[in-house]
Protein backbone atom coordinates (compact mmCIF):
# COMPACT_ATOMS: atom_id res chain seq x y z
CA UNK A 1 0.00 0.00 0.00
CA UNK A 2 1.60 3.15 -0.93
CA UNK A 3 1.59 6.38 1.33
CA UNK A 4 -1.20 8.13 -0.33
CA UNK A 5 -3.62 4.98 -0.22
CA UNK A 6 -2.29 4.19 3.50
CA UNK A 7 -3.60 7.94 3.94
CA UNK A 8 -7.17 7.85 2.27
CA UNK A 9 -7.52 4.60 4.43
CA UNK A 10 -6.87 5.96 7.82
CA UNK A 11 -8.85 9.19 6.94
CA UNK A 12 -11.75 7.13 6.64
CA UNK A 13 -11.50 4.59 9.35
CA UNK A 14 -14.06 6.65 11.56
CA UNK A 15 -16.53 6.45 9.21
CA UNK A 16 -16.46 2.47 9.24
CA UNK A 17 -16.23 2.09 12.71
CA UNK A 18 -19.15 4.25 13.27
CA UNK A 19 -20.97 2.24 11.05
CA UNK A 20 -19.70 -1.06 12.54
CA UNK A 21 -20.42 -0.69 15.81
CA UNK A 22 -23.81 1.17 15.49
CA UNK A 23 -24.79 -2.38 12.96
CA UNK A 24 -23.22 -4.55 15.55
CA UNK A 25 -25.64 -3.20 18.28
CA UNK A 26 -28.25 -2.34 15.71
CA UNK A 27 -28.01 -3.74 12.56
CA UNK A 28 -30.12 -7.05 10.64
CA UNK A 29 -28.10 -9.40 9.82
CA UNK A 30 -29.19 -9.07 6.13
CA UNK A 31 -27.81 -5.55 6.35
CA UNK A 32 -24.66 -6.70 7.88
CA UNK A 33 -23.87 -9.27 5.41
CA UNK A 34 -23.93 -6.37 2.70
CA UNK A 35 -21.77 -3.82 5.39
CA UNK A 36 -19.29 -6.91 4.94
CA UNK A 37 -19.06 -7.28 1.01
CA UNK A 38 -19.40 -3.12 0.73
CA UNK A 39 -15.31 -3.07 2.63
CA UNK A 40 -13.60 -5.11 -0.30
CA UNK A 41 -15.47 -2.87 -2.96
CA UNK A 42 -14.83 0.36 -1.27
CA UNK A 43 -11.32 -0.76 -0.44
CA UNK A 44 -10.39 -2.47 -3.74
CA UNK A 45 -12.64 -0.26 -5.67
CA UNK A 46 -10.53 3.23 -4.59
CA UNK A 47 -7.14 1.52 -5.63
CA UNK A 48 -9.28 0.91 -9.03
CA UNK A 49 -8.31 -3.05 -8.29
CA UNK A 50 -10.83 -6.18 -9.70
CA UNK A 51 -11.03 -9.78 -7.98
CA UNK A 52 -11.82 -12.20 -10.19
CA UNK A 53 -12.65 -15.38 -9.19
CA UNK A 54 -12.03 -18.72 -11.29
CA UNK A 55 -14.24 -22.09 -10.51
CA UNK A 56 -17.01 -23.34 -9.65
CA UNK A 57 -19.07 -21.62 -6.75
CA UNK A 58 -21.25 -23.87 -3.73
CA UNK A 59 -24.53 -22.72 -3.50
CA UNK A 60 -24.53 -19.60 -1.58
CA UNK A 61 -27.66 -21.13 0.83
CA UNK A 62 -25.40 -24.30 1.58
CA UNK A 63 -22.74 -24.14 4.24
CA UNK A 64 -18.93 -24.69 3.80
CA UNK A 65 -15.65 -24.56 5.11
CA UNK A 66 -13.06 -22.54 2.79
CA UNK A 67 -9.21 -23.12 3.11
CA UNK A 68 -7.31 -20.50 1.60
CA UNK A 69 -3.07 -20.08 1.09
CA UNK A 70 -2.78 -16.16 3.15
CA UNK A 71 -0.14 -14.36 1.29
CA UNK A 72 -0.74 -10.46 2.59
CA UNK A 73 -3.12 -8.56 4.75
CA UNK A 74 -5.47 -8.13 1.57
CA UNK A 75 -6.45 -11.55 1.79
CA UNK A 76 -9.40 -10.09 3.85
CA UNK A 77 -10.61 -8.24 1.62
CA UNK A 78 -9.85 -10.66 -1.31
CA UNK A 79 -12.10 -13.60 -0.03
CA UNK A 80 -14.75 -11.59 1.33
CA UNK A 81 -14.86 -10.27 -2.43
CA UNK A 82 -14.54 -13.62 -3.76
CA UNK A 83 -16.87 -15.61 -2.48
CA UNK A 84 -20.86 -15.72 -2.95
CA UNK A 85 -22.02 -15.96 0.38
CA UNK A 86 -21.95 -14.30 4.01
CA UNK A 87 -19.12 -16.53 5.90
CA UNK A 88 -16.75 -15.67 9.24
CA UNK A 89 -13.04 -15.90 9.64
CA UNK A 90 -10.99 -18.19 12.22
CA UNK A 91 -8.41 -15.98 12.75
CA UNK A 92 -5.17 -14.61 14.57
CA UNK A 93 -6.69 -12.68 17.22
CA UNK A 94 -4.04 -9.57 15.89
CA UNK A 95 -6.37 -9.06 13.30
CA UNK A 96 -9.40 -8.03 15.86
CA UNK A 97 -7.39 -5.50 17.21
CA UNK A 98 -5.81 -4.07 13.91
CA UNK A 99 -7.32 -0.83 13.18
CA UNK A 100 -8.11 -1.83 9.93
CA UNK A 101 -9.34 -4.89 9.95
CA UNK A 102 -10.74 -5.31 13.63
CA UNK A 103 -14.56 -3.69 12.81
CA UNK A 104 -15.84 -6.23 10.22
CA UNK A 105 -13.73 -8.88 11.75
CA UNK A 106 -16.00 -8.45 15.32
CA UNK A 107 -18.77 -7.80 13.73
CA UNK A 108 -19.36 -10.51 11.03
CA UNK A 109 -18.90 -12.75 14.38
CA UNK A 110 -15.03 -14.28 13.56
CA UNK A 111 -13.39 -16.27 16.41
CA UNK A 112 -10.00 -14.42 17.34
CA UNK A 113 -7.49 -17.52 17.90
CA UNK A 114 -4.92 -16.71 20.54
CA UNK A 115 -1.56 -18.76 19.74
CA UNK A 116 -0.14 -18.34 23.01
CA UNK A 117 -3.24 -20.26 24.56
CA UNK A 118 -4.32 -23.39 22.96
CA UNK A 119 -6.53 -24.39 25.56
CA UNK A 120 -8.68 -21.12 24.83
CA UNK A 121 -7.87 -21.47 21.01
CA UNK A 122 -9.32 -24.87 21.06
CA UNK A 123 -12.68 -23.67 22.56
CA UNK A 124 -13.26 -21.39 20.05
CA UNK A 125 -12.47 -24.05 17.00
CA UNK A 126 -15.14 -26.14 18.94
CA UNK A 127 -17.78 -23.37 18.72
CA UNK A 128 -17.04 -22.55 14.92
CA UNK A 129 -17.32 -26.33 14.15
CA UNK A 130 -20.97 -25.72 16.44
CA UNK A 131 -21.97 -22.64 14.13
CA UNK A 132 -21.04 -24.65 10.72
CA UNK A 133 -23.36 -27.33 11.98
CA UNK A 134 -25.53 -25.23 12.57
CA UNK A 135 -25.35 -23.31 8.74
CA UNK A 136 -22.61 -20.92 9.48
CA UNK A 137 -19.86 -21.06 6.84
CA UNK A 138 -16.21 -20.12 8.09
CA UNK A 139 -12.93 -19.42 6.45
CA UNK A 140 -9.52 -20.54 7.65
CA UNK A 141 -5.62 -19.55 6.55
CA UNK A 142 -3.68 -22.93 8.04
CA UNK A 143 -0.94 -21.40 7.43
CA UNK A 144 -1.56 -19.59 10.42
CA UNK A 145 0.70 -16.18 9.07
CA UNK A 146 1.22 -14.40 5.69
CA UNK A 147 3.62 -16.20 3.33
CA UNK A 148 4.50 -12.73 0.87
CA UNK A 149 5.04 -15.55 -1.59
CA UNK A 150 3.52 -17.39 -3.77
CA UNK A 151 4.36 -21.09 -2.47
CA UNK A 152 2.39 -22.20 0.64
CA UNK A 153 4.02 -21.88 4.31
CA UNK A 154 3.37 -25.40 6.00
CA UNK A 155 0.12 -25.73 7.26
CA UNK A 156 -1.00 -26.46 10.94
CA UNK A 157 -2.39 -30.08 10.93
CA UNK A 158 -4.36 -29.21 14.29
CA UNK A 159 -6.99 -26.93 12.58
CA UNK A 160 -8.09 -30.16 10.82
CA UNK A 161 -8.64 -32.27 13.17
CA UNK A 162 -11.52 -29.80 14.24
CA UNK A 163 -13.11 -29.03 10.72
CA UNK A 164 -13.78 -32.63 9.96
CA UNK A 165 -16.04 -32.28 12.92
CA UNK A 166 -18.21 -29.68 10.94
CA UNK A 167 -19.72 -32.13 8.33
CA UNK A 168 -19.38 -29.35 5.87
CA UNK A 169 -17.98 -29.36 2.77
CA UNK A 170 -14.53 -28.08 1.98
CA UNK A 171 -13.49 -25.34 -0.60
CA UNK A 172 -10.08 -25.07 -1.18
CA UNK A 173 -8.86 -21.45 -2.38
CA UNK A 174 -5.45 -20.07 -4.00
CA UNK A 175 -5.01 -16.50 -3.87
CA UNK A 176 -2.33 -15.34 -6.36
CA UNK A 177 -0.10 -12.74 -5.65
CA UNK A 178 -2.19 -10.82 -3.69
CA UNK A 179 0.99 -9.03 -2.21
CA UNK A 180 2.09 -7.95 -5.11
CA UNK A 181 1.07 -3.80 -5.13
CA UNK A 182 1.38 -3.54 -8.10
CA UNK A 183 -1.26 -5.84 -10.23
CA UNK A 184 -4.29 -4.44 -11.34
CA UNK A 185 -6.44 -7.71 -10.97
CA UNK A 186 -6.37 -10.03 -8.26
CA UNK A 187 -7.28 -13.85 -8.93
CA UNK A 188 -9.13 -16.64 -6.79
CA UNK A 189 -8.84 -20.43 -7.77
CA UNK A 190 -11.37 -22.64 -6.26
CA UNK A 191 -11.80 -25.97 -5.94
CA UNK A 192 -14.54 -28.34 -6.53
CA UNK A 193 -15.53 -29.06 -2.72
CA UNK A 194 -14.39 -32.06 -0.69
CA UNK A 195 -17.66 -33.79 0.58
CA UNK A 196 -18.02 -34.79 4.16
CA UNK A 197 -17.76 -38.53 3.17
CA UNK A 198 -14.44 -38.41 1.38
CA UNK A 199 -12.59 -36.60 4.38
CA UNK A 200 -14.84 -37.79 6.90
CA UNK A 201 -12.47 -41.51 6.07
CA UNK A 202 -9.09 -39.21 7.02
CA UNK A 203 -7.58 -38.28 10.30
CA UNK A 204 -6.77 -34.62 10.72
CA UNK A 205 -2.53 -34.96 9.25
CA UNK A 206 -4.50 -36.64 6.40
CA UNK A 207 -6.90 -34.11 5.48
CA UNK A 208 -4.12 -31.35 5.93
CA UNK A 209 -2.13 -33.04 3.13
CA UNK A 210 -5.04 -33.83 0.92
CA UNK A 211 -5.75 -29.37 1.25
CA UNK A 212 -2.63 -28.65 0.71
CA UNK A 213 -2.46 -31.00 -2.32
CA UNK A 214 -5.12 -29.36 -3.96
CA UNK A 215 -4.28 -25.68 -3.23
CA UNK A 216 -0.77 -26.80 -4.65
CA UNK A 217 -2.70 -28.18 -7.99
CA UNK A 218 -4.71 -24.37 -8.12
CA UNK A 219 -1.46 -22.86 -7.63
CA UNK A 220 -0.02 -24.78 -10.70
CA UNK A 221 -3.09 -23.72 -12.75
CA UNK A 222 -2.98 -20.36 -11.68
CA UNK A 223 0.58 -20.04 -13.05
CA UNK A 224 -0.20 -22.06 -16.26
CA UNK A 225 -2.71 -19.29 -16.97
CA UNK A 226 -5.89 -21.86 -17.17
CA UNK A 227 -8.86 -20.05 -18.71
CA UNK A 228 -11.73 -20.44 -16.38
CA UNK A 229 -14.66 -18.66 -16.79
CA UNK A 230 -14.43 -15.80 -13.96
CA UNK A 231 -17.04 -14.22 -11.24
CA UNK A 232 -16.17 -11.05 -10.95
CA UNK A 233 -17.83 -9.13 -7.83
Amino acid sequence: MNKFDSFVTYLVLPYYWIRSQYLRKFGKQETINKEMKRYPNDYFGFRKIKVVAHGTQVNPNQKAIFVSNHQSRNDIFVTLSAINRPFRFIAKKELFTNPITGTFMKMSQSYPLDREDPRKSLTLLKQAVKDVKTGASVLVFPEGTRSYQKDMLEFKDGLFSMLRKADAPIVVLYIKESYNEKQDTIHVYMSEPIQPETYNKLKGVELSKLTFDIMNELKEKAYAKVNRKPYVY
